[in-house]
C-alpha cells in the first residue's frame, strides 16, 4: 500500500504544473483521494472541484457531503433534460462515440470538462478512471466473490481494464482535445497498474465477520491513512452515467421519442 500511495503522490505532484487544476468529483473514494493529495501540495483555492449531475442524483448528494466534510469548494453543474439533448447534438459532431455506453459516460464528462475549461479557465483535469478495474470496485465483482469465483474476478478485472484503456479513454481524449484540456489519470499510471495487479483479489475485495463484502479495501486503507473520514470512504459509488442521473434521463428521452430502449435509439441516431 505504501508504494501505491507514494506513486500516486508522485504522479499528482509531478503533473500539477499549472497554478490551477481541476478534479472531476463524484464524492466517491477514487476522486476524493486525488483531491485530498492535491490539497496537500497546493491551496484549495487553486483546485477546481467539479461535480455534474441532476440535482437529486447520487453523485451530487455524495459530492456535497464530501466537499462539506473536507472543506472543498464545490462547483456543481446541474443537469437538465434539455441539456442532455444539447450534449448529444454536439457529441454527434465530434464523431467520437461508438456505442451507447460511451455516450452515457460522455454526457456528464462533456459538461464537467466544459465547466472547468471555459468557465473556470483551467486546462489540467484529474480523473479517477481505472480505480474500479484495478482495485475491485464494481458490484459484479462482489457477487462473484460471494460465490468464491476468485479467478473469474481476476480475469474480469483485467478484461475491464483493457476495455477501458482501449475504448473509453480514447473517447475521453477526443473530448479533451475538443475543449483543449489535458486529462490526467493517476490510477492508470503503469506503475500503479503493476502495483495493483500484484496484490491478490482477496486483498482488494474482503468480507467482514458479518458477511458484508467490502470492495476497494486497499483504497479504503489509503483513504484512512490520508485522513479521509470513513463516512466518505465507505459511501456507495455508482458508475458516472448512473450516479449523475444521465441514464435515467436518457431512458425517458428515448421513450418520449418512441424508441424501445437506448440501444435501439442510439443505432438510429449515431450509426
Amino acid at each position: 500500500m505504501d508504494k501505491i500511495e507514494h506513486r500516486l503522490t508522485q504522479i499528482i505532484k509531478d503533473r500539477q504544473k499549472n497554478d490551477s487544476v481541476g478534479v472531476l468529483y463524484s464524492g466517491g473514494i477514487d476522486s476524493t483521494i486525488i483531491a485530498k493529495i492535491l490539497s496537500t501540495y497546493q491551496p484549495l483555492s487553486s483546485i477546481s472541484i467539479v461535480c455534474v449531475g441532476f440535482k437529486d442524483s447520487h453523485d451530487v448528494q455524495n459530492a456535497l457531503y464530501g466537499a462539506k466534510n473536507l472543506n472543498f469548494q464545490l462547483n456543481i453543474h446541474y443537469l437538465t433534460s434539455d441539456q442532455i439533448m444539447t450534449a448529444i447534438n454536439e457529441l454527434k459532431e465530434l464523431n467520437i462515440i461508438n456505442n451507447p455506453i460511451h455516450l452515457t459516460v460522455a454526457i456528464p464528462l462533456f459538461f464537467g470538462i466544459r465547466l472547468i475549461s471555459r468557465k473556470l479557465h483551467v486546462k489540467t483535469i484529474f480523473l479517477g478512471q481505472g480505480a474500479d478495474e484495478l482495485f475491485g470496485g464494481y458490484k459484479r465483482y462482489s457477487l462473484l466473490f460471494r460465490e468464491g469465483k476468485i479467478e473469474e474476478i481476476k480475469k474480469r478485472m483485467k478484461v475491464d481494464l483493457k476495455s477501458l484503456m482501449k475504448e473509453q479513454i480514447k473517447m475521453e481524449r477526443g473530448l479533451a482535445k475538443h475543449f483543449g484540456v489535458n486529462l490526467i489519470y493517476p490510477y492508470l499510471d503503469s506503475e500503479i497498474i503493476q502495483y495493483a495487479q500484484f496484490y491478490p483479489v482477496t486483498s482488494h475485495i474482503t468480507s467482514t465477520m458479518q458477511g458484508e463484502i467490502i470492495r476497494k479495501t486497499l483504497l479504503r486503507e489509503l483513504a484512512k491513512k490520508l485522513g479521509i473520514p470513513d463516512s466518505i470512504a465507505t459511501q456507495q459509488k455508482k458508475a458516472m452515467q448512473y450516479g449523475s442521473g444521465t441514464v435515467k434521463a436518457l431512458r425517458k428521452l428515448v421513450k418520449m421519442q418512441g424508441y424501445a430502449n437506448i440501444k435501439v435509439w442510439f443505432e438510429s441516431q449515431f450509426l
